[in-house]
């Protein structure tokens, strides 16, 4: 394991899973703090694989875990966000879950749709290994406040708004939002959140309620991958890959992507 963090530290709990998942792939890890771009919009974390090096690359963004003026840091929650990106390459090294690879004209918002869709998908799978088998938290305490906030933009009937910032292209927002749904209903589906936190529970709850009654188009849009998810087995490989495969296909962006595994 290499660091290159210059604000947080990790535990000896989550440093013991690193070397953990560095058995199991054969690939080294390194965690390296940047200033303000992990090169995936909206996120503050990002994982990428280093095939020629073999490396599980995770970039994050130091200054976003701070959790007070005073500059306190929750560890619970780096702890939990290094543990969810190192899983990501244990899913597709290990385990053997399908990757996708962009054909060459593929445009850039393309391809941050591809990404949404498989990373939605994949972090119910990659959650619920952390919070069963590690006991770390299946979601930040930064989702729960971006949730709030969601559900308010919601209820005020300006919540087309709230998404504004994250892309100017209608269908990359519609995608978005659909996203945001499926996350919410992902943690009510697989997880049981009044052990975890009751009152985090009813705030996604809520979240659902209005962002349905607000948002209807992307509701339906939402509600369809759903159906897929449900109708096959994403907690196996086979399964994982078929949804995957549907869900490209409802989206129209089959062409624009192969398949493969490592």
């Amino acid at each position: 394991m290499l660091l290159k963090l210059t604000m947080l530290k990790l535990s000896e709990k989550v440093k013991a899973y690193v070397e953990k998942i560095e058995k199991e792939t054969g690939y080294n890890v390194l965690i390296e703090g940047v200033n303000n771009n992990v090169g995936v919009s909206g996120t503050d974390t990002a994982m990428m694989l280093d095939h020629e090096n073999k490396y599980i690359y995770v970039k994050i963004i130091e200054k976003e875990y701070k959790k007070d003026s005073k500059g306190e840091i929750d560890q619970e929650e780096i702890d939990s966000t290094i543990a969810h990106e190192v899983t990501h390459g244990l899913l597709s090294l290990k385990k053997k879950y399908c990757q996708l690879r962009f054909f060459p004209l593929c445009s850039k918002v393309e391809k941050q749709i591809v990404n949404i869709l498989l990373s939605m998908i994949e972090d119910i799978v990659v959650n619920k290994i952390i919070h069963e088998k590690e006991n770390y938290r299946p979601y930040a305490n930064f989702y729960i406040t971006m949730t709030k906030r969601e559900t308010k933009a919601a209820r005020s009937g300006k919540g087309e708004d709230f998404y504004k910032d994250r892309t100017i292209d209608p269908v990359h927002k519609d995608r978005v939002m659909a996203w945001r749904y499926i996350q919410a209903w992902g943690y009510l589906k697989y997880f049981n959140l009044d052990k975890i936190n009751k009152k985090h529970k009813d705030i996604i709850r809520k979240f659902k309620k209005e962002f349905k009654k607000s948002y209807p188009k992307q509701y339906k849009e939402a509600e369809k991958i759903i159906k897929v998810i449900l109708e096959n087995d994403i907690f196996t490989p086979e399964g994982f890959y078929n949804t995957i495969k549907k869900c490209l296909d409802l989206w129209n962006l089959t062409n624009l992507v192969e398949f493969y595994t490592f």
